[in-house]
């Protein structure tokens, strides 16, 4: 049954067509438009494919319902989201997120955190820059996503309610509202949402550690089995204002907050085998981690038309201050030991404060209908302090742990200044840009009372070039140079425990990734649009594992390889099977090749791969509509490690009620319980496979009304 759902869904995208910006910038070319008392209703796109990114229209999507953010984002097109919440790209990693345009400075897991707490229901759309030009920020070597947050600027009192509430492993609920108000000259508008999300995984780590004289033998082997439950809450609000002061100008202020709280309670055992099929140690583990974050964002906008040419200036300032709590207990019962030996539990107390201030100032100058200047300005400014306390402690007597306790000081500072021009010739468009960033870091160990200083400018150069024929057949290439920073998590040095034998210890060598990426393609008028690219990044970070005491504790850090290789071809495409059938499709075909040293080791590791996504709509009946999503993905690697093959079907259902004012819409995810991740890899003198059985498949019934 599931190789027929994958043939079907790979049968259907070769059949499709496409369609390109000249074609309304859209693979469907649907409205809602409300005009007073007249109400023209037709299908919005769920995807639009523009020249230079791909829209997934959150809103318009009856699988989004119910589902957090960071869970929409797993389903759009050739997006990959890790088990720890990391992106990847058409399969490179070194995604940069932004919300509404603004970048996000927030580790991977804080990140991770926070678009679990938030609801689908304030997203409008996700946007997939996979080559942007000069004027975006030059972090994320795989490419942007932009997260669009929904905005109301309809006259009068206008609002809407949502409830949902699903069930997978745990119960979920989501519950929210938001208004607005509008004059000619202000513009008032709110929202708050709840979030309870219930989620049980099931997770299992194999390690053989071989001999080192002779390859061919296991000297030791480990097996870590877990359960875990991960109830999450969250309370997300925010208040903003935007006033006209003229025909010319005008102002917008905005207060967001994000305040929650994640538990994961796990309970599991760690057999050790030495030799290979001799039990040498039971340990029973019971671990326990209560997180809480408060995020608060204060920003201004101010927007002023220069001339009626287009001209015009915006100035943007924010400030995001950011505290994040964890309270880690983990506790051991030896079981069995061979030496007797007796493991100590561990406790810590892990705050961190992050503080951003970040202004960027933009202009746009048309000299003429044809040509235009884009130039502007930007600085980031921030700071990360993370004091650590870390105990150790047998029968209830707690000691101090040097070799984990840390108080750790981050700084970094960005300024930017870019200049992108644009150019169009009868059938041509040009563009160029050329960005400037200067970079100065500093770390502060007070602990072991180390510093760690970097400065450092580069310059980030962007292309593209477009030709449109009469007959609808067009060409374009595009080229940028981008960089992906170190977080301030990834290079802290002291450790981060996961449980008693495993932990993350950052590096604050790690160098900047820089990658160089071009692409080019055809399109033909609404039928096909077709995608080459290829990319290489210089100090790839890499995460590696490495064995301590007696090879029982795996530590797991990230090292600079020398180069990675990313080459590939993507097809996107829609068809209309039938008058109340649309499909829309992408097909991405890709290799990633790794390259490097690692202790001694020469690495040279490559994988073909491919993935496949495809979006059905469904028109069943006036008012009713439905849709399946599936996606497949092959065989992966991942730096130094492979992800095996996975499959995803989603499908939902949805009905209009009161006079479209209304809906109600059941949706299930993971339909057939295919989604899940594994890992393999050799790391050097031993194996490691890591298997985790996801809370995926998630039935969620929600309504929403509109006012």
């Amino acid at each position: 049954m599931k190789k027929l759902y994958i043939s079907l869904f790979t049968l259907a995208g070769y059949l499709s067509y496409g369609q390109t910006e000249a074609q309304l910038d859209s693979i469907a070319n649907s409205f809602n438009i409300h005009l007073s008392e007249v109400i023209i209703n037709v299908d919005k796109p769920v995807f639009q494919q523009k020249a230079d990114k791909m829209i997934f229209s959150v809103e318009n999507s009856v699988l989004s319902e119910g589902s957090t953010v960071l869970e929409v984002l797993g389903r759009a097109p050739g997006i990959v989201v890790s088990q720890d919440g990391e992106l990847s790209l058409r399969g490179k990693k070194g995604v940069s997120v932004m919300l509404n345009g603004k970048l996000s400075s927030l580790s991977t897991k804080e990140l991770a955190n926070l678009l679990r707490s938030t609801n689908s229901s304030v997203v409008k759309n996700i946007e997939i820059i996979a080559n942007p030009s000069a004027k975006y920020d030059a972090s994320g070597n795989a490419g942007i996503v932009n997260i669009v947050l929904k905005k109301y600027n309809i006259e009068g009192l206008k609002g809407s309610y949502y409830i949902n509430g699903g069930r997978g492993r745990k119960n979920r609920l989501n519950t929210g509202m938001n208004l607005s108000y509008a004059t000619e000259k202000v513009s008032l508008f709110g929202d708050y949402s709840y979030t309870f999300r219930g989620e049980e995984e099931r997770k299992t780590y194999y390690q053989d550690f071989y001999n080192t004289s002779d390859p061919l033998l296991i000297d030791r082997s480990t097996k870590q089995r877990s359960i875990t439950s991960e109830p999450l809450t969250s309370n997300n609000f925010k208040v903003g204002v935007d006033y006209t002061a003229s025909s010319k100008t005008s102002l917008g202020f905005l207060f967001d907050a994000k305040i929650g709280r994640y538990e994961d309670k796990s309970k599991g055992s760690n057999l050790v085998y030495m030799p290979k099929n001799t039990l040498y140690q039971s340990i029973a583990t019971d671990n326990y981690n209560d997180e809480h974050w408060y995020d608060y964002t204060f920003n201004f906008t101010a927007a002023h038309k220069l001339n009626e040419k287009g001209g015009k200036v915006d100035l943007d300032v924010e400030y995001e201050t950011s505290k994040f709590r964890s309270m880690q207990t983990q506790l051991q019962e030896n079981l069995y030991s061979q030496n007797g030996e007796i493991l100590d539990d561990r406790k810590a107390k892990i705050p961190t404060h992050l503080k951003v201030f970040n202004a960027k100032l933009d202009f746009t100058l048309p000299f003429n209908d044809n040509n235009a200047l884009e130039t502007g300005w930007k600085s980031i400014v921030k700071s990360n302090t993370n004091p650590s306390i870390y105990e150790t402690g047998k029968n209830g007597h707690w000691n101090i742990d040097p070799e984990a306790t840390n108080d750790y000081k981050y700084k970094e500072q960005i300024h930017s200044v870019y200049a992108n021009y644009k150019l169009v010739i009868d059938k041509w468009q040009i563009q160029a840009g050329l960005r400037t960033e200067y970079t100065h870091r500093d770390i502060h160990q007070r602990t072991t009372n180390q510093r760690y200083k970097k400065d450092y400018t580069k310059l980030f150069p962007s292309a593209s070039i477009k030709y449109e024929t009469e007959s609808a057949h067009g060409f374009y290439a595009s080229y940028s140079k981008r960089i992906n920073r170190p977080s301030h998590f990834d290079l802290n040095p002291f450790r981060f425990y996961d449980d008693p034998f495993n932990y993350w210890q950052g590096n604050a060598n790690l160098k900047p990734e820089i990658t160089h990426a071009s692409e080019i393609g055809y399109t033909w008028s609404k039928y096909l649009i077709a995608t080459l690219y290829f990319s290489q990044t210089s100090d790839v970070m890499t995460q590696v594992y490495n064995y301590i005491d007696n090879n029982t504790i795996l530590v797991k850090t990230l090292e600079n390889l020398s180069k990675s290789y990313h080459y590939g071809m993507t097809l996107t495409a829609s068809v209309n099977p039938f008058e109340f059938w649309s499909m829309s499709n992408m097909f991405n075909l890709f290799n990633n090749k790794y390259e490097g040293n690692y202790n001694d080791n020469d690495i040279n590791t490559k994988q073909i791969a491919f993935t496949l996504n495809s979006q059905n709509s469904f028109k069943i009946a006036s008012g009713i509509k439905a849709e399946a999503n599936a996606q497949y993905f092959s065989k992966s690697n991942i730096g130094l490690y492979k992800r095996d093959a996975y499959f995803d079907l989603s499908l939902g259902l949805s009905k209009s009620l009161l006079s479209d004012k209304a809906s109600i819409k059941l949706a299930v995810t993971d339909v057939l319980k295919t989604n899940n991740f594994r890992i393999t890899g050799e790391n050097f003198n031993s194996k490691i496979r890591q298997k985790y059985d996801l809370d995926s498949r998630i039935a969620t019934l929600s309504f929403n009304y509109k006012f």
